[in-house]
């Protein structure tokens, strides 16, 4: 095997063994919190002049080169920009003049962020590094996406746009709220399996009625905000992992309009369907009934609590006529 390749043969290789590298970083990583970086201190730009082509550097060796990328990769995945950073110099003197639109996506994400992140007052920098994270198609657990939104956020407002700033800030509000949650439940089920669990024992419950009702008041604003973006089954799902017996009046409130809005959204469909078979004959317009009698049905058994059940029971009568005539 070959110890040295050409420039050509890097830039061409399928760079997705990376992104997966990228999951399974044996290094620890330190708890940092994604409202409050680590400090970041501005400096001058690592982004080479593009000339759309890499330089044609004989002799670059290719395991050195990768171990570069993935070291910056590590880093940013680890909050550590100062590092990316420091990496990216290393890089240019593997290869002058870098095409960094020739690199995987994660790495182009980590140099054009932390470019930005040290110089946020520079609008060119911040807005390449906008996007390039809008185009990054990586998920949790591959990245923290509670941090990588609220970093676009500052992106945005340092742009000056501060409705995109909002927007991303809650959307981290409400992915950090979700990963609660999760907690919470696992906190019960340890507690099933544990009941004198350290720091989880029931003696506690009193200390941390505050924090629970802080953390209603978030459910409550991102139940709202879901169902203001016409998302009301997210509403329902959110509201739903707080037990029936604690929710406060204003979530059990959020929550019945989310169902009175989610129910008449299913009955308007219904309504489609049920027009919709008349225009039919055969096996094609018992389909379409017998869809419809399963939408009914799930709203009478999942949602018992609907204002106008009368009406939806009703509904189903009048379906289930129309399936037993020949």
């Amino acid at each position: 095997m070959k110890k040295y390749h050409t420039i050509k043969c890097v830039v061409g290789i399928n760079f997705v063994f990376l992104l997966a590298s990228c999951t399974s970083m044996n290094g620890k990583k330190e708890n940092v919190s994604i409202v409050n970086p680590p400090i970041v201190n501005p400096s001058p730009s690592v982004i080479p002049n593009q000339t759309g082509k890499n330089n044609s550097v004989k002799s670059v060796e290719f395991k050195e080169y990768l171990e570069v990328i993935s070291d910056i990769e590590e880093q940013f995945l680890s909050q550590n920009c100062v590092e990316v950073l420091n990496k990216v110099k290393k890089l240019e003197n593997l290869i002058k003049n870098i095409n960094l639109n020739s690199l995987p996506p994660l790495a182009q994400a980590a140099i054009y962020s932390c470019d930005a992140r040290a110089g946020m007052d520079n609008p060119l920098r911040v807005q390449k590094a906008v996007t390039v994270l809008q185009g990054l198609a990586l998920h949790y657990p591959v990245i923290h996406e509670p941090w990588l939104h609220n970093m676009l956020s500052d992106f945005y407002f340092a742009l000056g746009d501060k409705q995109n700033a909002l927007a991303e800030k809650r959307l981290a509000r409400d992915l950090i709220l979700a990963q609660q949650q999760d907690i919470s439940s696992l906190n019960a089920q340890i507690l099933q399996i544990n009941p004198s669990e350290p720091g989880l024992s029931q003696n506690n419950s009193n200390s941390n009625e505050t924090s629970g009702n802080f953390n209603q008041d978030q459910i409550a604003a991102s139940a709202s905000q879901m169902l203001n973006n016409d998302s009301p089954e997210q509403a329902i799902a959110l509201i739903d992992s707080i037990p029936p017996n604690q929710r406060n009046d204003n979530l059990k409130r959020i929550r019945s309009d989310a169902i009175n809005t989610l129910v008449m959204n299913l009955r308007y469909k219904v309504r489609a369907l049920f027009v919709r078979s008349t225009q039919q004959t055969g096996t094609a317009r018992k389909e379409t009934l017998q869809q419809s009698e399963q939408i009914l049905k799930g709203i009478i058994k999942n949602y018992p609590e609907y204002s106008d059940m009368a009406a939806v029971q009703n509904n189903l009568k009048q379906v289930q006529r129309e399936l037993a005539k020949p």
